[in-house]
């Protein structure tokens, strides 16, 4: 019992020791447009929220949530890598490109590419999504 509570404690530690390490910590809100390219109109649009952080001169790495679709993503100057789940449980990769606007305000555009999801049932990469031109609208605390 004892080992337990002892790796417990090392591990909240550890997440601690990271936080503190990772420079700033920004909470980010976003409004999703999901497939702007695949209709005539820019669709609903969806709720995200997330943490970012600062792990060098103009890196950051973070993750969002739109409540059903998470991602994990790294960010430099000059473009953006994510990766992470849909609504399915299905993997999903994004690579695109964002623009910062303001200080604390930015719009990105983002290429889902879904090749690995399962829309069919039948099995990943039988019949996959479609891939997905997504933009987003972001402001960062």
């Amino acid at each position: 019992m004892k080992i337990k509570n002892i790796s417990t404690l090392i591990a909240k530690g550890i997440i601690l020791i990271s936080f503190i390490h990772a420079g700033s910590i920004s909470p980010t809100l976003g409004l999703r447009f999901n497939d702007v390219a695949g209709s005539s109109t820019l669709g609903e649009p969806v709720q995200s929220i997330g943490l970012e952080l600062g792990v060098g001169d103009g890196v950051y790495s973070g993750i969002d949530t739109d409540g059903t679709d998470f991602r994990l993503y790294v960010k430099q100057s000059f473009g953006t890598f994510s990766m992470g789940t849909d609504a399915n449980g299905d993997p999903q990769f994004g690579i695109g490109g964002y623009y910062n606007v303001l200080d604390n305000f930015s719009v990105s555009l983002d290429y889902m590419i879904n090749r690995l999801t399962d829309a069919d049932g039948d099995g990943a990469g039988t019949d996959p999504s479609p891939d997905q031109l997504r933009m987003s609208l972001n402001i960062t605390f």
